[in-house]
């Protein structure tokens, strides 16, 4: 699975400044939300689905990174968006690191498979450092798009 088939431009986010996880939680929808990705009347649905998640774990998984994910109604088939905080935030990540590389998973409740096969690859991604810190760095969504097509080549 390719997880760059489910993220588009207008889903990579830079140059973030929320204040806690929470925060960037909401303006990462939002910004799905203003993308036309998805309704304004799912946006609160979706938000408070994706703390229900973060409140049974975090999915901060470490070494600068988060992948908060869903399932819902809210679209059809499965999307991927990417935050990028330069000055991190505290995510109650599993190593206690502030987060600055979200990968956020929006998927249908009718493709299950689909959302785990999705995590996995990106989690496969967020294992190669170098491409999580050129990612960081990135200054553009054309930038960070390339980087992950190239694999951080």
């Amino acid at each position: 699975m390719n997880v760059t088939d489910f993220i588009g431009e207008g889903l990579i986010f830079i140059g973030l400044a929320p204040d806690d996880k929470a925060g960037l939680v909401a303006a990462m929808v939002d910004r799905v939300v203003a993308a036309g990705k998805l309704a304004p009347d799912r946006r609160d649905p979706l938000v408070a689905k994706l703390m229900e998640r973060e409140a049974l774990s975090s999915t901060g998984v470490g070494g600068g990174v988060a992948i908060p994910h869903a399932s819902g109604e809210a679209v059809d088939g499965m999307l991927v968006a990417v935050g990028q905080v330069p000055g991190g935030v505290d995510y109650d990540a599993v190593d206690g690191a502030p987060v600055k590389l979200l990968f956020m998973i929006i998927g249908s409740e009718r493709a299950p498979l689909a959302h785990l096969q999705l995590l996995a690859a990106i989690v496969r991604i967020c294992k190669n450092r170098l491409l999580v810190e050129r990612l960081e760095g990135a200054v553009s969504p054309a930038e960070a798009m390339a980087l992950l097509v190239g694999g951080g080549r």
